[in-house]
């Protein structure tokens, strides 16, 4: 979702609502830490990877340090599965954890310290999950109401700076929708 055309398409198709994610992540609002920001929104196409997280979902990353070795890793970590007696942090934070539970298929890491290390903006060991595609601004982190008015405000290119007009805003969508 990059602009009010993406979520026009969706509704036309039947949808009655999306989902956002990464686009808030990088604003100047959010609370994550620079760096984390900074990867999420410089991120190309070729830098996201799909995998199996530890929850066993499909899960999609920026490519970093930790996830390259983790990635290439991974068959060796397949083959060695097995379930643990208890968390090996004893942080128990998933309902059902592939590391712990000893889940052919899963993740084979502990989400925590991966998830930790990238809300410090740890770029070499974080993991960060990001969505698909180009930000609504590109790699520039915007403010809330700019990404709100792009998500609203129809014929705006993708990747176009953040300086819009504010005098479009939330009505565009409005005045286009019941067209």
């Amino acid at each position: 979702m990059r602009r009010a055309e993406d979520i026009r398409h969706l509704q036309s198709l039947g949808a009655a609502a999306v989902q956002l994610g990464t686009p808030f992540v990088a604003t100047e609002e959010c609370d994550a830490h620079p760096e984390f920001k900074r990867v999420l929104a410089e991120a190309g196409d070729d830098e996201v990877v799909e995998f199996t997280s530890v929850a066993g979902l499909p899960a999609r990353a920026v490519r970093t340090p930790w996830l390259d070795r983790y990635l290439k890793a991974e068959p060796r970590l397949q083959a060695a599965v097995h379930e643990k007696s208890r968390c090996t942090l004893s942080f128990d934070c998933l309902a059902q954890c592939g590391l712990r539970d000893g889940l052919p298929g899963w993740g084979q890491f502990c989400i925590d310290q991966r998830l930790a290390a990238a809300l410090r903006g740890d770029v070499a060991k974080g993991l960060f999950f990001r969505g698909a595609g180009a930000l609504p601004f590109g790699s520039e982190i915007a403010t809330v109401r700019q990404l709100l008015e792009r998500l609203l405000t129809f014929g705006v290119a993708p990747g176009t700076p953040s300086e819009l007009p504010s005098s479009k805003g939330a009505g565009a969508i409005a005045a286009t929708a019941s067209s």
